[in-house]
């Protein structure tokens, strides 16, 4: 499972194999079913995820309750309420599984780490 989001990542940055190393050790896998809200507006946003399996979408509801979606996330592709997570507020978004889906997620506290340790990441996650 790791090495799709090595090859998605080693193809914007070079990695050492420790750095690889380090790297896959701060993810946490997540599996979600169809239709299940991975995110919701109020909540806290400590998480970006790396989509391994299935397709996300990230929308919100205007005052008429009317969905507007924002952004599909795909395999090899990253999704969350990006504004909530790097401004540390309370989500915006939903974000709602299309299909039962398989993530590989960073917390903030763990990508702050591994911006010290492997500054290059900084380049790559933000």
């Amino acid at each position: 499972m790791h090495q799709e989001i090595l090859k998605h990542v080693t193809s914007k940055i070079e990695l050492s194999k420790d750095e690889q190393r380090e790297f896959v050790g701060i993810l946490t896998e997540k599996s979600i079913s169809k239709k299940d809200i991975l995110i919701a507006p109020g909540q806290a946003v400590d998480c970006e995820y790396y989509v391994v399996k299935g397709c996300l979408k990230a929308y919100y509801l205007d005052k008429n309750g009317n969905k507007h979606i924002i952004q599909f996330a795909l395999e090899d592709w990253w999704i969350s309420d990006f504004e909530a997570f790097f401004g540390n507020y309370p989500a915006q978004l939903y974000v709602e599984a299309i299909e039962d889906s398989v993530l590989l997620g960073i917390h903030r506290d763990t990508l702050e780490t591994l911006y010290k340790r492997i500054p290059k990441f900084e380049r790559f996650l933000e």
